[in-house]
């Protein structure tokens, strides 16, 4: 790569965020997602003084698919033209991509953040979190710094969720407001878009699958907080914990699921079921995997093309186990994975990040992988995290490689709609057109 493309002022390294606490576990449980409409498309400026760059010889994944385009030509934060032996201005500079594969930038669709997370997310090729709860004055904080900083992921959010006093998500001595009726269900949901919910995430379990007892919301209270969200034009995804729960938020108008079900094996006729409602899921399968006794980021931190930028608090977090075991088995959250996309279910990348045992960014590639073992494509399990929750979230400048759209890119080595572990051995990552420093980032961890 050319000096004039590689070299970027950079602000300071990233203090690390704290490794887990119960608010890190409470935040990292927590399920959503939204409906933005033509907000999604003007939520993050693009900046006009973006560097402009051509990649040449590349592999090119659209986000759906290889084309037979080699080139992408890169001006003002945008994708400008894509193609073949691409005629660019004199002067711009070009980046030899031979043997190399570019995506577009991953989306996580379900995580969860403070600190530098966004940062850390965008280490790893992620550029835009969907996040599934928070705090609303963090939230705002991170989403103002996103659009400043191009080292920063953009982030989306549902804010604090609706759950019912005693409910998941209150008990873990953090003032959360809950909700006490049905009949409150509308002015509850406009006090979350208020506080600036993008989305809105409803909290529906029990505790009995991973051995916790909680208050649930009644199926009327399910049923008119979803319609509340729908009322103000607002996606309404449900928090689940098992089958049963999940047939009841589709029954009652869900429009998504935030996590997979690793109780059972999908029962006859819950897929078709899934499909008559139109839902997605999100899948989390790596925090299922940690909640069932296995910590997901164990693996990752293994392999080198991650571990050089992961911190040692990282790392150690990435081992860590959940303070509790969950019953059911992972082959179950993948069958249920590999049927609904099968079926034609909007399946979406999502890890749950920063839970115990995971992290934000890098466990989006190990996401990628238990998709592939579930019996995913490459290529799809690449859509899952690119186009698909583009196009459901209507994030209408982002997830494909396409002119006009936001350069948020990813460049690889090697063929990851090959070998999906090549996803993790990262050439550069650009924001809106602005590379990321990377490198001065994993120096940091070094020293």
């Amino acid at each position: 790569m050319t000096d004039d493309v590689r070299r970027r002022s950079l602000p300071g390294l990233p203090s690390t965020y704290k490794r887990a606490s119960n608010l890190a576990l409470i935040i990292g449980l927590f399920g959503m997602s939204g409906w933005l409409g033509n907000r999604a498309t003007n939520a993050w400026a693009t900046p006009d003084s973006s560097p402009r760059f051509v990649i040449r010889h590349a592999r090119i994944f659209d986000g759906k698919q290889l084309t037979t385009a080699d080139s992408v030509f890169v001006k003002n934060g945008k994708i400008e033209a894509l193609g073949k032996n691409l005629i660019v201005p004199n002067g711009t500079p070009e980046i030899d991509a031979a043997g190399d594969t570019l995506l577009p930038a991953l989306i996580d669709s379900h995580t969860h953040d403070w600190g530098d997370s966004p940062k850390q997310a965008l280490l790893f090729g992620v550029t835009t979190e969907l996040n599934m709860a928070g705090i609303p004055s963090v939230i705002a904080t991170l989403k103002q710094a996103a659009r400043v900083d191009s080292d920063s992921a953009d982030i989306l959010s549902a804010g604090n969720v609706i759950t019912p006093p005693k409910g998941h998500g209150t008990e873990f001595g953090v003032p959360v407001p809950t909700l006490a009726s049905a009949a409150d269900a509308q002015q509850f949901v406009d006090e979350r878009i208020a506080e600036g919910s993008d989305y809105i995430k409803i909290i529906y379990e029990d505790g009995h699958v991973c051995h916790i007892p909680f208050t649930r919301l009644s199926r009327e209270e399910l049923s008119f907080s979803i319609a509340a969200a729908h009322k103000r034009g607002k996606l309404a995804i449900v928090h689940i914990s098992s089958q049963a729960e999940a047939r009841d938020a589709i029954e009652a108008g869900a429009d998504g699921l935030a996590h997979l079900f690793a109780d059972s094996p999908p029962q006859p006729g819950f897929v078709e079921f899934a499909v008559r409602h139109h839902v997605f899921v999100e899948t989390t399968l790596t925090t299922i995997q940690s909640a069932l006794g296995t910590p997901s980021g164990a693996t990752l931190i293994a392999d080198k093309r991650l571990a050089e930028f992961l911190s040692s608090d990282a790392q150690s977090h990435m081992k860590e186990q959940m303070p509790f075991v969950c019953s059911g088995k992972l082959a179950n959250a993948l069958a249920a994975a590999k049927q609904l996309h099968d079926a034609g279910v909007a399946v979406l990348a999502g890890t749950d990040a920063p839970s115990p045992g995971d992290w934000n960014g890098a466990s989006m590639h190990g996401e990628l992988e238990l998709l592939v073992q579930a019996g995913f494509t490459p290529s799809d399990a690449l859509a899952a995290a690119t186009s698909l929750p583009a196009a459901v979230f209507q994030l209408k400048d982002r997830g494909r490689i396409a002119p006009g759209l936001r350069a948020d890119l990813l460049l690889v080595r090697g063929d990851p709609t090959k070998d999906i572990t090549s996803s993790r051995d990262i050439v550069s990552v650009w924001k809106a057109g602005v590379e990321s420093a990377r490198v001065k980032y994993r120096a940091g961890w070094a020293n």
